[in-house]
């Protein structure tokens, strides 16, 4: 099945009539946050395929997209696809309900991987906002990573993470990455992956 996943910025050829031509083959959509609703609404409504999503730090508490699914702290099943996420950033200011502490987001990661063992379901594709600790990611407050990220990879073993959260600005910037048995993917500004049926 091949992805169109996008995060942190509106890609213009994305948002435009000729989406279709260039993404018809497309089967599914991920947000990986930082992404106006409208943007994510017209590519959905273009393409007619589903939509799993995560909020980014910068997205409002209630960020709901209408004929998309949250995939934030749970898991789901999509053209027979294991999707689970887990949205937000370090934690740099006092409120905003996508951030968290490293202790915060290693909890919401254990009751993920929980939820999917307790299904007898393995994750195919984790969706996050932010990166892995020390892969993709910054050394400033708001783009470090999460070490819980690697808990969660080493023991869920999913075959793809796809996150966004840190801009990519140079073509020689690492954006593929494999951790354990995962490729980890920064989608920044969109990414097209093909993820190969499940043998």
């Amino acid at each position: 099945m091949k992805i169109l996943a996008l995060s942190d910025e509106i890609v213009p050829f994305i948002y435009s009539p000729s989406v279709r031509e260039r993404f018809g083959d497309v089967g599914l959509i991920v947000g990986c946050g930082d992404l106006p609703v409208s943007y994510l609404e017209y590519v959905v409504t273009q393409l007619n395929v589903p939509l799993v999503y995560v909020p980014g730090n910068h997205d409002s508490d209630e960020y709901v997209v209408q004929g998309g699914q949250s995939v934030d702290g749970r898991w789901t099943k999509v053209k027979g696809v294991s999707v689970a996420g887990l949205g937000g950033s370090q934690r740099y200011k006092p409120v905003g309900k996508h951030q968290y502490t490293e202790q915060e987001m290693f909890g919401r990661a254990a009751r993920l991987l929980l939820t999917s063992r307790i299904a007898g379901r393995r994750i195919d594709v984790f969706v996050a906002h932010a990166a892995p600790r020390g892969v993709h990611d910054a050394p400033d407050a708001v783009h470090t990573g999460f070490q819980a990220f690697h808990t969660l990879l080493r023991t869920g073993k999913p075959r793809l993470m796809l996150h966004g959260h840190t801009h990519v600005v140079r073509n020689l910037a690492t954006t593929l990455t494999p951790l354990y048995d995962t490729q980890v993917i920064n989608v920044f500004p969109y990414r097209l992956v093909e993820l190969e049926a499940n043998v």
